[in-house]
């Protein structure tokens, strides 16, 4: 297994990765000119529509990122005119940043390191509708921007496609030690590059020249609430961290950690946060984060297939722990105290029996509308199509039960058995 760099190593990675930030590509003309707006009022919106279509690739991508969570299903964005017409010139502004950043850092034809970009920039948009949508229904608490908190939640991150361009290699490392110890990704970073992504996403919007709210979200967003600093910027960094592990939570794309995610009921009140309805937020997270991968090339599949498919993810990956830490269990004499390791594996194993009865309602949703929808088709693929839905959504059902059924049968101490370990 790898082990740490040497201290000068990591050095001269340090150097290394600064020194390549500035060589990466810019932003597209069309962001750079949009973020130089001092005036959003003052702006000729004919120059920029004009100035956005002259790249229709472009284009695309930010029509598809300027349908608004809250919209509905209003009317469909076809034009950049329109665009800012229904959603306003701050969320073209910040849907051509995200796509111009996605267009520098997009998927690369030939990886060379072990960094999922496609499933990263998945977990990306999850994180920016998430905090679109909690905005929206904090906002007169929160006053953030749901366009701000899109574009902050999308860039979050940023700083780990930093480093697998600029070290693909080394980051390969990187993953592979955080993936055999269940770490954060960062903590791996500074112990084999010398600096996490964090610093990398804040040397990427020095080069880009970003705003200090999108800077303060990079330097800041997972680290606990009472520990970042008074600022002005603290209310999104908190609603960015809510939204990442809400998505972590839930299993939607792939974030490149492999700890367990910080406890969203717990980081909900610190952050100042009020979810919406379970019933509310889902649809409307399924539905805008599938159009928008959609927009960027990134997946084809329709709300309630890619909900279909972070439940099996996370089905995937809950069956993994719970099979892993049955031996540990089964071989361990009673008298030894679980290591540290052990009781976050048993806390997580503890998660998966209080999320269970979620993810089932979700399931039950998922199969009354698609049974409901199937009626409505008239094309036999179509009917074809959804009753696959359907049969996948029932078999996911059945294996639930066979998890609840594990969890039950003492594969594991629920959570609070493990703080008792804890403080024993």
């Amino acid at each position: 297994m790898t082990s740490p760099s040497a201290p000068h190593e990591r050095e001269q990675n340090v150097e290394l990765i600064l020194r390549q930030v500035s060589t990466l590509p810019p932003l597209a003309p069309v962001a750079t000119r949009l973020l130089a707006l001092e005036q959003a009022q003052s702006a000729d919106l004919g120059e920029i529509a004009r100035l956005i279509e002259t790249d229709p690739v472009l284009s695309g991508r930010i029509l598809g990122l300027c349908r608004r969570a809250d919209k509905g299903v209003g009317e469909k964005i076809t034009s950049i005119r329109r665009a800012v017409v229904l959603v306003g010139l701050e969320a073209v502004r910040n849907a051509a940043l995200g796509a111009s950043a996605f267009a520098a850092l997009g998927p690369r034809g030939e990886a060379e390191g072990r960094l999922d970009r496609d499933g990263f920039w998945q977990y990306c948009v999850c994180v920016a509708t998430a905090s679109e949508i909690l905005a929206q229904h904090n906002r007169l608490e929160l006053r953030i921007a749901p366009e701000e908190a899109f574009i902050a939640g999308l860039l979050h991150a940023v700083g780990k496609l930093v480093l697998d361009h600029v070290l693909p290699k080394a980051y390969a490392r990187v993953l592979d030690l955080a993936r055999h110890e269940c770490s954060e990704s960062a903590a791996v970073e500074r112990k084999v590059l010398g600096m996490d992504y964090r610093d990398a996403g804040v040397a990427l919007a020095s080069h880009w020249d970003l705003p200090t709210e999108l800077v303060a979200v990079m330097r800041f967003h997972g680290v606990p609430f009472d520990r970042i600093p008074d600022c002005d910027e603290k209310p999104l960094v908190g609603l960015v961290s809510v939204s990442a592990a809400l998505v972590r939570t839930l299993g939607l794309g792939w974030s490149g950690d492999f700890n367990i995610p910080a406890s969203v009921t717990t980081l909900l009140p610190s952050a100042g946060v009020r979810p919406p309805a379970l019933k509310d937020l889902g649809p409307q997270l399924f539905r805008s984060v599938s159009e928008r991968l959609a927009a960027l090339g990134l997946s084809d599949q329709g709300p309630e297939e890619f909900a279909l498919h972070a439940l099996q993810t996370l089905q995937r990956e809950n069956l993994t722990l719970l099979r892993q830490n049955r031996p540990a269990r089964d071989a361990a004499p009673a008298p030894i105290r679980p290591s540290a390791r052990e009781l976050e594996m048993l806390e997580r194993v503890g998660r998966i029996g209080t999320s269970t009865h979620h993810a089932a309602q979700l399931l039950q949703s998922i199969v009354s509308r698609s049974q409901i929808l199937a009626m409505r088709l008239t094309d036999a693929r179509d009917r074809a199509s959804m009753a696959a839905i359907v049969s996948a959504a029932q078999e996911l059902d059945h294996t639930l039960a066979e998890l609840k059924r594990m969890d039950g049968a003492g594969a594991a101490p629920h959570a609070p058995e493990a703080e008792k370990l804890r403080a024993a």
